[in-house]
């Protein structure tokens, strides 16, 4: 069977890596999740805002949870990790996740920060519309 390696070194866990088997309830759990994820980003029309913010909390709940089975941490190590990192970096993260899951990615965490840079870079830099013109 073929194992996906994830990079865990920004986790605050023992392991550098975890490998993992993407077997068809990895890949249900993190289609799953990534729909909670995408229908949390921005609110519905006429939604009172107290709900939108309810349905973010169970999009964050499902990527803990995520990383939870795939990773196989335990809760005290999800505790953890949703105490000491910056919110910013464990969606990121989880983004990160998902991409090797879903097989859109391959390679570190590092690897997967600086192409989402560089991509970010090439739809902002102003050079690039400077040498449209």
């Amino acid at each position: 069977m073929s194992k996906i390696i994830i990079d865990t070194k920004i986790l605050p866990i023992k392991a550098d890596q975890v490998e993992v088997v993407p077997t068809g309830a990895v890949g249900d759990i993190s289609r799953e999740t990534m729909i909670k994820l995408l229908e949390s980003a921005d609110p519905k029309k006429n939604e009172e805002y107290v709900d939108f913010i309810k349905r973010q909390a169970d999009a964050k709940k499902a990527a803990l949870d995520l990383l939870k089975l795939v990773l196989g941490l335990s809760t005290k190590q999800i505790d953890k990790i949703n105490s000491e990192l910056e919110e910013s970096t464990i969606d990121n993260y989880v983004g990160y996740v998902e991409s090797l899951l879903q097989g859109l990615a391959t390679g570190s965490y590092a690897d997967f920060v600086k192409a989402q840079d560089e991509d970010n870079e090439e739809v902002t830099d102003p050079k690039s519309e400077e040498d449209e013109d």
